[in-house]
């Protein structure tokens, strides 16, 4: 699902309408229905305006709860058998943990994930590119049996913000 579903899905469960939303967030209506539609992205300012507006959770402090949930992902994923997670796509992950707010962690270009490690201009660890290579990460420990996936059940669970 992507983020335009989820905020369309959200809007409509709350029986919001698009203009309401608008209101509430200060934002012309007419861009709220081209993002739902997918034709178009919404700066982050105004995505942050619609999450909080639809009561959708924005972590702050994203890095554990991000490597808690890669490791919940990992175990989830071995235990379904699944061991390439080129096998899967994003969608199918997120659905699988049953955890929409994976599809808010960004995709960048292996280039520009590149560019983000080796400056300080962006957080790389707000992509979705960090999250699966340490759920990629993860999986080898388990696999190997470096980590004890007990753990990963008697933690807390949350939701990953990717803002």
């Amino acid at each position: 699902m992507k983020i335009s579903e989820i905020v369309a899905t959200q809007r409509r469960r709350l029986g919001l309408k698009q203009y309401q939303l608008a209101e509430k967030t200060g934002i012309a209506p007419s861009q709220i229905s081209i993002f739902e539609r997918g034709s178009s992205g919404m700066v982050t300012t105004n995505l942050e305006k619609v999450l909080v507006a639809l009561g959708l959770h924005i972590v702050y402090d994203r890095q554990s709860v991000q490597q808690h949930t890669a490791r919940r992902c990992a175990h989830t994923l071995i235990n379904q058998g699944i061991r390439d997670l080129r096998s899967v796509t994003r969608e199918e992950i997120a659905s699988i943990m049953d955890m929409d707010d994976l599809l808010l962690l960004p995709v960048v270009s292996e280039e520009l994930y590149r560019r983000y490690c080796r400056t300080e201009v962006m957080d790389e660890t707000n992509t979705w590119n960090h999250f699966i290579k340490l759920v990629h990460d993860y999986m080898l420990e388990e696999i190997d049996g470096v980590y004890d996936p007990e753990r990963v059940m008697s933690a807390p669970q949350e939701s990953v913000g990717a803002l």
